[in-house]
């Protein structure tokens, strides 16, 4: 999201994908104080939908401690994949983006030993064949032959 103003309807596209994709309900939004969660437009939704708003003091990490904890350490997984890698500093949102999904295919305590990945489509995520961040691949282009480069 490149504005905060941007916030409701980012929400309200997530929560169609959701319900579409996986016939899953938003049941509880929790967030912190700040201005782009309190739209009256944005708390009237969550009202009509049945969407429980549980709202957090502004700037207390401590209050907000899986959160926070979750950023911490999808930032020093991004950090450490970009250095080992080498890319340009450009690629930090796909570098969060597979450190992501490499968290959600990662057994958790919170769902019993089951990975977020398993829970979701209803089987184990398949991982045998995932390369290292930053590995060289090749990509074949349509329209070109096989020998072209």
């Amino acid at each position: 999201m490149t504005h905060k103003s941007n916030t409701f309807v980012q929400y309200q596209a997530y929560e169609a994908w959701l319900q579409t994709q996986h016939g899953m309900k938003l049941k509880k939004l929790q967030t912190d104080c700040r201005g782009e969660y309190l739209s009256e437009e944005f708390t009237a939704h969550l009202k009509i939908r049945g969407t429980v708003h549980s709202l957090t003091v502004h700037d207390t990490p401590k209050e907000n401690g899986v959160p926070e904890h979750l950023n911490h350490m999808l930032f020093e997984h991004m950090c450490a994949m970009m250095l080992a890698s080498g890319l340009p500093k450009f690629l930090w949102t796909e570098t969060v983006q597979h450190a992501t999904w490499i968290k959600n295919c990662t057994a958790t305590c919170a769902l019993n030993g089951k990975t977020p990945y398993e829970m979701l489509f209803k089987s184990k995520p398949h991982l045998k064949d995932l390369l290292e961040w930053g590995a060289h691949i090749y990509v074949l282009r349509e329209g070109h032959g096989k020998l072209d480069e």
